[in-house]
């Protein structure tokens, strides 16, 4: 889908808290590759929508929650398709946990704007492999011909297609100037399902690049995220006949976020921290995903020194997931809204 890989490389120095000289930071700026589908979403779908267009697909069937960034990834990606193949785009079929908005906005508002939603109650989408199967199935029952050719991608894109993605930005990252490329890095990511941390650091070993991968922990212990590592690792090795790369063959480590919570919960603090960088650097976080990241980073930097090389954060994207949110935390944005600069 990206006809280049580039992507900003933003310089940032943080101040450590009790020191007096400041850190580097490197935020690379995914979430400026485009409007809506900004940061890993964007590059999990790069290899495969194109590859979905190529076998046929007609449509997409994916799910995701009320303000899933990735369920509108794939709605617009394929609805794109059809500008830059100039043929039909793809249908997307969106299931969203949950019931619908009184007011719809953010990513769930673009969701219905882009593809076709439908509501699924939360006990039913606990079993996901088994609803995306039978919405599957559904769509090919009602076309009999064989004219609807279906095809399914997993919550979060955790489909093998996403190591060519993160394969090409690490590419990039290696010649782009920023780093060397025969030299420690470490490379700090926030994660949900874990695909992109995961693919990262298989694209680093495949590349024989010395830099590690830390993932943040959002949504999951240690022990799901190997097992998503695995699952990922050996459906990639059997789909491009790469070598199996397992936990233990790759530079990856899971940390959890700096104030541990339960996945989608927003601390007190935390929106006004937002603003605050926000203010400070250009750069817009959300304190679900990305601020857990950045917070990791600055920690990092604190504990290390120079001779671990550079510390780079890859920006996710999801910021719009922020309309959504205040209207969760309307007085916290309320009040971060009118809190005067610092001096």
């Amino acid at each position: 889908m990206l006809e280049q890989p580039d992507t900003q490389v933003q310089e940032v120095w943080i101040k450590p808290s009790g020191g007096n000289e400041r850190a580097r930071l490197l935020v690379v700026r995914d979430d400026l590759l485009h409007p809506l589908m900004g940061g890993n979403k964007l590059r999990k779908l790069d290899a495969l929508i194109p590859e979905l267009q190529q076998e046929g697909c007609t449509d997409v069937v994916t799910c995701g929650g009320s303000q899933s960034a990735h369920i509108v990834a794939v709605a617009v990606a394929c609805a794109e398709r059809a500008v830059a193949c100039a043929e039909r785009g793809l249908r997307a079929h969106l299931l969203l946990r949950g019931e619908p908005f009184k007011t719809p906005t953010g990513y769930n508002l673009l969701a219905g704007m882009y593809g076709k939603v439908t509501y699924v109650p939360r006990s039913e989408y606990a079993d996901r492999d088994t609803l995306l199967s039978k919405y599957s199935q559904k769509l090919e029952d009602e076309c009999p011909d064989g004219s609807t050719v279906p095809r399914i991608i997993r919550e979060g894109a955790s489909d093998p297609e996403a190591v060519l993605g993160l394969l090409r930005l690490a590419r990039f990252l290696a010649t782009c100037g920023r780093l060397a490329a025969d030299k420690p890095a470490t490379v700090i990511i926030d994660s949900g399902t874990g695909t992109t941390a995961i693919s990262m650091a298989l694209a680093f070993a495949l590349l024989r690049l010395p830099w590690q991968v830390v993932g943040v922990r959002l949504a999951g212990d240690e022990t799901s995220y190997h097992q998503a590592h695995v699952r990922l690792a050996q459906a990639a090795a059997m789909k491009y006949g790469l070598p199996i790369l397992l936990p233990e063959d790759v530079s990856l480590r899971w940390v959890e976020r700096s104030h541990p919570r339960r996945f989608g919960k927003v601390l007190p603090g935390e929106i006004a921290e937002c603003q605050r960088i926000a203010r400070e650097t250009g750069i817009l976080l959300d304190p679900i995903y990305t601020l857990a990241g950045w917070q990791v980073a600055v920690q990092h930097l604190q504990e290390t020194d120079a001779v671990c090389g550079e510390v780079l954060l890859l920006h996710t994207g999801g910021t719009m997931g922020m309309f959504g949110l205040a209207q969760r935390y309307p007085d916290e944005f309320n009040t971060a809204s009118q809190a005067p600069y610092e001096c």
